[in-house]
């Protein structure tokens, strides 16, 4: 946990280095977010809402409605009814589509959806962490801070397919919620 962390700090202070020089026709955005992961359906008896926050690199052509992103996000779960605590970690790739632009441009609503990987790392003795597959389905409202800044709220759903044997559900529903900036260039 303490890796991904770090690495996210890292990735925010090189984007801040560099906001001066980005550029006000953007077609690449990099965002760093905290918020919290909501666990729903099943696997809500086995972990507590917990805080969590992800990064993402979204590039979209110039002037275009669609834009193709990667994101990773991070939950940290204590467990329901004294149970062992999860760490879930999403990694997803995720296609979007600019469904609203405000007349000034400084506020848009983007829809998206993607596929990937949720990761499970359970805090129990013999717990290894297990990987399963993954889809994506959420949406971002950015407002324009400045040129080349973005605030951003972001919903997503990610429904993992899970062991049964393993986790209680043969399907895990986790959403990441978070705000944060949006660093265009």
């Amino acid at each position: 946990m303490n890796k991904l962390f770090m690495l996210s700090l890292v990735i925010l202070f090189m984007a801040l280095g560099g906001t001066p020089g980005f550029a006000k026709e953007s077609t690449m955005r990099l965002e760093a977010r905290g918020g919290f992961g909501l666990p729903t359906f099943d696997i809500a008896d086995a972990a507590e809402i917990g805080p969590g926050g992800g990064v993402g690199f979204w590039f979209s052509p110039v002037n275009a409605r669609w834009t193709l992103g990667v994101e990773g996000d991070i939950g940290m779960h204590s467990g329901a009814d004294n149970g062992p605590d999860v760490n879930v970690y999403h990694l997803m790739g995720k296609a979007g589509y600019l469904v609203y632009a405000g007349s000034d441009n400084k506020m848009q609503l983007v829809l998206n959806a993607g596929a990937g990987m949720v990761m499970f790392d359970v805090d129990a003795p013999g717990a290894d962490m297990e990987s399963y597959p993954a889809i994506n389905a959420g949406g971002k409202i950015y407002y324009a801070l400045s040129p080349s800044i973005d605030f951003v709220v972001s919903l997503q759903g990610d429904i993992s397919f899970t062991d049964k044997d393993v986790l209680g559900t043969d399907n895990s529903w986790v959403w990441p919620l978070g705000v944060g900036l949006a660093f265009k260039f």
